[in-house]
């Protein structure tokens, strides 16, 4: 009885740290903020194959980054966020960059990001070579046909995407198409101003 009540007190005495975790919010950067006056999303999970962790021990900058490690190594898997829509009026330019950590000899991850006008496509594209321009989410095994980066090798990547309407549908995701990897700084900048008010809670799916 009496361990009983030692194992209950303990867990009361830290049961307020947990809650506190659990509700810290990151922002692009994987960095923590406060999300007054911040726009709050979440990363989906189109294929439930991959566990999305924070990692604070290989980063490009700062002290976070995001880690995304395949269940099934062989299987790809994404990640997407929509873009809030008060931002897409009047939107014809958007930017994209992110600097991507692979842990093998060939590209097997990125950033990508579809724009839509109701059923219309207006277009898209990815850092990672070998996505289609239009992405596939659920478990899509890509080839990849770039050139061979070495190991553990942060990338910087950069993509722009120019369209003539406002869009209704803007989604913005990471893949790995096998084994793991890593992101930092992600900025989007849309008409070329960066967007600096989007912030997400900490999931981390075992």
């Amino acid at each position: 009885m009496k361990t009983l009540m030692i194992s209950l007190g303990f867990i009361i005495l830290f049961l307020p740290t947990m809650m506190v975790a659990q509700q810290e919010y990151l922002d692009l950067n994987f960095e923590k903020v406060d999300t007054t006056g911040k726009t709050i999303f979440q990363w989906k999970d189109v294929s439930d194959g991959a566990m999305l962790m924070i990692d604070t021990t290989l980063t490009f900058s700062g002290k976070n980054a995001l880690y995304v490690r395949l269940k099934h190594p062989k299987d790809g898997a994404s990640y997407y966020m929509q873009l809030p829509t008060f931002y897409y009026q009047g939107m014809r330019t958007i930017d994209i960059y992110v600097s991507v950590k692979m842990p093998n000899a060939m590209p097997n991850a990125g950033i990508w990001c579809s724009v839509k006008k109701d059923r219309e496509y207006l277009g898209g594209a990815s850092s990672y070579k070998a996505n289609p321009s239009s992405p596939i989410f659920p478990n899509a095994r890509f080839q990849g046909k770039d050139l061979p980066q070495m190991p553990y090798t942060w990338i910087p990547c950069h993509f722009e995407i120019k369209i003539d309407k406002d869009p209704t549908e803007v989604l913005i995701g990471i893949s790995v198409s096998k084994d793991r990897a890593w992101f930092d700084d992600i900025k989007i900048k849309i008409n070329g101003k960066p967007i600096n008010d989007m912030v997400f809670k900490v999931i981390e799916n075992e």
